[in-house]
């Protein structure tokens, strides 16, 4: 049965107004982000389905180096062989299942370490100890389950779906590649690397990373002074989303530490600003000088692990003082960052509510809008009418904008017109 037959009449006409026009919709009821069930079958029909950033190419630069890892509780590892292919394993000792691999570094074999069975960096079955006397069972073609892994700009995606598409096809589908492809992140490294636990439901970091209504609220004393909040010129694009904005860099008093990547020296300003999201759950932000994508992983229904890169060009990473000035940037990260924990963990208590009724959307949340639809899509039905209404809405928008505001070099969102509208 689908979950749209089981759903009540007044929850079905909740999300049949999410369905309809921006400023005609509302937001999920509460239970999309609290219920077990529905976590359930997003981990089956989102996160074993979709491509999944795990990490960075440069974290497993030799052979040997792994990383391990429990994406809604399926564990994974992730390495280079010998021959320095990168590859993915379901992290199972084909035994008893324990996880062969712990934590991240550099391994010859993996070693489950509950009876010590141990297989090579390509997912071979090496020694299986006191087994010699067993029947029926083929150790020769026992070996860890593969998982899907590709690569692009530099990230490593993985696909526990022995027959899902390509990840360039899912990325073009949202126009991620075309749109991203000039920041140029297969030629930078990670200078920092921030991971921490926010105690919500998944959905709500990438719904928060796309929201300008919070920014001069929650993060007015860090970044939010100097950022485009009216009119947000948000390009929607499949499942996707994709906005070019102004904005300084992330760093204190928004002053470049480095200044512009070469790529980007002469064709952008220092206010320079672009966003795209990566479904289900990565959303990279670029500026002048750096690039720093969030991703977010789900724990439990109520607990999410988030990991944000800040990647710089190689050239920088040999100037003097680098280390002082990326601890610069790696504070300022930290700290917008912790500015969302307690709001977030409030969305999460507010929505678990019995009082709760989801309230409308606004204009400043028309990525989440698209978002949300996209579970729904992915849920329950998919609805290309609905899609297709959102991307014409957002047109007309971006062209009415464009046609109002035609010097600003910013999208439109200059001090001059910036101000908040009711």
């Amino acid at each position: 049965m689908s979950l749209i037959a089981e759903l009540d009449s007044k929850t079905r006409k909740l999300i049949e107004k999410t369905r309809t026009h921006l400023l005609e919709s509302g937001h999920l009821p509460g239970f999309f982000y609290s219920s077990e069930e529905i976590f359930q079958r997003e981990i089956d029909a989102i996160f074993m389905r979709e491509w999944l950033c795990v990490g960075r190419v440069e974290e497993f630069e030799k052979p040997g180096d792994y990383h391990a890892m429990r994406i809604a509780g399926e564990p994974l590892v992730v390495c280079r062989d010998r021959d320095g292919q990168l590859r993915a394993f379901r992290n199972l000792c084909a035994h008893r299942g324990v996880e062969v691999a712990v934590g991240q570094g550099n391994a010859r074999l993996f070693t489950c370490r509950y009876h010590a069975w141990s297989y090579t960096l390509d997912g071979r079955l090496k020694a299986a100890p006191h087994s010699t006397e067993v029947t029926n069972y083929d150790f020769k073609t026992c070996r860890l389950p593969s998982v899907n892994l590709d690569t692009w700009g530099g990230y490593v995606f993985v696909n526990f779906d022995p027959d899902c598409p390509p990840l360039n096809e899912c990325l073009d589908e949202d126009g991620v590649r075309e749109f991203a492809g000039f920041l140029q992140p297969e030629n930078t490294r990670t200078s920092d690397k921030f991971e921490f636990e926010v105690p919500c439901n998944w959905k709500f970091v990438p719904e928060n990373l796309m929201d300008m209504y919070h920014v001069g609220v929650i993060h007015g004393a860090s970044f939010g002074g100097h950022f485009p909040i009216n009119d947000f010129r948000y390009n929607l694009n499949g499942s996707g989303y994709n906005a070019v904005y102004e904005s300084y860099t992330m760093a204190p008093n928004g002053v470049t530490l480095f200044g512009p990547m070469p790529w980007l020296e002469g064709k952008v300003t220092d206010k320079f600003a672009c966003t795209t999201w990566v479904r289900p759950t990565m959303n990279i932000f670029g500026r002048h000088d750096l690039i720093q994508p969030w991703v977010a992983m789900p724990i439990d229904v109520n607990r999410t692990h988030v990991t944000i890169y800040t990647q710089l060009p190689e050239a920088f990473f040999d100037e003097p003082g680098f280390a002082e000035k990326n601890q610069i940037y790696a504070d300022f990260i930290k700290l917008v960052a912790t500015e969302d924990l307690a709001m977030l963990e409030s969305l999460q208590t507010g929505i678990s509510s019995r009082g709760f009724q989801p309230g409308p959307t606004v204009k400043l949340e028309r990525a989440i809008h698209h978002l949300i639809n996209y579970y729904l899509d992915i849920l329950l039905d998919e609805d290309k009418d609905a899609r297709a209404i959102r991307i014409n809405d957002c047109a007309e928008f971006l062209a009415d904008t464009r046609a109002k505001y035609p010097e600003a070099t910013d999208g439109g969102y200059s001090k001059t017109f910036g101000s908040a509208q009711v």
